[in-house]
């Protein structure tokens, strides 16, 4: 990770913090969405599933369920975050009811 600057680009440390924090996220972002591309790519290739057949798949039951309930954690814990008082590891597991 690299050293912030020592003056704020945008003249507030803390506007800039969540550049830092917005970057990082886009960039892990893409390593996921390029790696699912890649594995679907291979999937596809090797004949175990079509590219098509993922994009279509609508989960059900129990597994959309399980899908749901990941999701509200993700959002709560993304969206909740400017509001955490105190950013400790522990903090954001406990926010993320993980």
């Amino acid at each position: 990770m690299t050293k912030p600057p020592p003056n704020p680009i945008t003249g507030s440390d803390e506007m800039d913090a969540l550049m830092r924090i917005n970057t990082e996220m886009m960039s892990e972002l893409w390593i996921l969405r390029d790696r699912v591309t890649v594995l679907e790519k291979m999937l596809e290739e090797k004949g175990v599933v079509e590219r098509k057949a993922i994009d279509d798949y609508a989960p059900e039951g129990e597994f959309a369920e399980e899908l749901d309930e990941e999701r509200d954690r993700f959002v709560r814990r993304v969206a909740g975050a400017p509001w955490e008082v105190e950013f400790t590891v522990e903090s954001l597991v406990q926010n993320g009811q993980r």
